[in-house]
């Protein structure tokens, strides 16, 4: 208890020093949960929007990437139509619908300004099909009808201004077509910063695939009572050919698509962890000059708490629990650091084009502890060397006085 209270007074009796090191353990901690919060977000988006746009189970070539890569035609892999027809036939089937979709797209305004996202999110082009009313919802006009007729997302709109009667320019692998804007959806959930671009389904065969009767994926929706497992099981044993197609439950193909955004998401994750680590290695040096400075000054306190009976343990652990308190209440104040770096950072992206909502905020139990955990025992560490030199601390002023101080220790002085 006496340890405790030496070290609650010396705490507080040098706040400037001490305020110093706190604020290098608070940014040291709010880095890391900053870092973690953000990154969680993020996944918690796309988790989201996944889940929306999956089907119970899709259909797709046994090629098709996840990243949207082509092959060296630059066609998306696509399958035909016959195949429709041919999922629809497998027991517990409610619906069966197919899509076409690329990212191999330019899309542009009259102005030849490109519609596209600057932060790296695709462009996406492909038809309008029921299964997009799961995550999206026409807000004005209406579907795209034919070939001259496109419809774009709310999010694309705002951002470039587009409005209803505009001419778009699709760019793409079989050459280019202008359509106008017939109508404008609204994404129900967050969207990460994609720009959409949709036309009926004859034109989105005929322009980006470069045929008709070909899709890209084919979704399937199971009847009352029918699990995606089992639902996954059917479609294969109905496909004669089965190995030539890649067939996911809903659950496999948002785990598939989130690896395709896992090493974008990696890149920022240990880009922003590795300033984290820059400011902890300048918080230790903060922090062993602080408590080395603070040893310094009190070396005659210690000596008389040293003279009368303390021992060097109890000096040690003096200094520790001042570190340890220090740890604590920087780590604390850097948790909420890093909630609010999060949150700055998300809007920082919202306004660079990548749209992430703080209804998606994620902090999770294991960040708090951590960045606590991380920021207390850096903080010990830190202060370890202080400490023991602290300790080392002879007992002189109990055999000596100020006046008279002799080279030699007295008998009975001896640590």
């Amino acid at each position: 208890m006496t340890v405790l209270k030496t070290s609650m007074r010396n705490f507080f009796a040098h706040k400037g020093r001490m305020a110093l090191s706190a604020i290098a353990v608070l940014l040291s901690v709010a880095f890391v949960c900053g870092t973690l919060v953000f990154t969680d977000t993020m996944n918690t988006t796309f988790d989201k929007l996944f889940a929306a746009t999956a089907s119970d189970v899709t259909v797709m070539p046994k090629a098709a990437k996840s990243d949207g890569s082509t092959p060296q035609n630059g066609l998306p892999e696509s399958l035909p139509a016959s195949t429709v027809a041919q999922v629809a036939k497998a027991q517990g089937v409610k619906s069966v619908e197919g899509g076409v979709s690329s990212m191999n797209v330019t899309v542009v305004d009259s102005a030849n300004k490109n519609m596209g996202s600057s932060t790296g999110a695709p462009t996406i082009a492909g038809n309008w099909t029921k299964s997009d009313l799961r995550s999206m919802e026409i807000t004005s006009g209406h579907a795209p009808r034919g070939p001259t007729e496109a419809m774009v997302d709310a999010d694309t709109a705002d951002k470039h201004h587009l409005k209803m009667g505009d001419s778009l320019r699709t760019i793409s692998q079989t050459g280019d077509f202008t359509a106008r804007i017939v109508g404008i959806a609204t994404f129900k959930v967050t969207n990460p910063g994609a720009a959409v671009v949709y036309f009926d389904t004859a034109t989105a065969q005929r322009q980006l695939l470069g045929a008709t009767g070909r899709f890209t994926q084919i979704g399937v929706t199971a009847a009352r009572g029918v699990t995606d497992t089992r639902l996954k099981q059917n479609v294969a044993q109905t496909l004669a050919s089965s190995g030539t197609y890649k067939i996911q439950t809903a659950k496999e193909n948002a785990d598939e698509n989130r690896k395709g955004v896992g090493q974008f998401m990696n890149v920022i994750k240990y880009a922003m962890l590795g300033f984290a680590g820059i400011a902890f290695l300048v918080g230790i040096f903060l922090i062993i000059n602080t408590f080395s400075m603070l040893v310094a000054q009190r070396t005659r306190e210690i000596g008389l708490m040293r003279a009368i009976g303390s021992s060097r343990k109890q000096v040690n652990r003096s200094v520790l629990v001042e570190a340890t308190l220090l740890g604590i209440v920087g780590s604390i104040l850097g948790v909420g650091a890093g909630v609010g770096i999060a949150v700055g950072l998300m809007k920082l992206m919202s306004a660079a084009g990548m749209d992430l909502s703080t209804r998606d905020l994620t902090v999770k139990w294991t960040t708090p502890v951590l960045g606590l955990l991380l920021g207390v025992i850096v903080t010990i560490l830190a202060a370890y060397l202080p400490a023991r030199r602290a300790g080392k601390v002879s007992r002189w002023p109990r055999c000596a006085t100020p006046v008279h101080r002799p080279t030699a220790r007295p008998a009975g002085c001896a640590d």
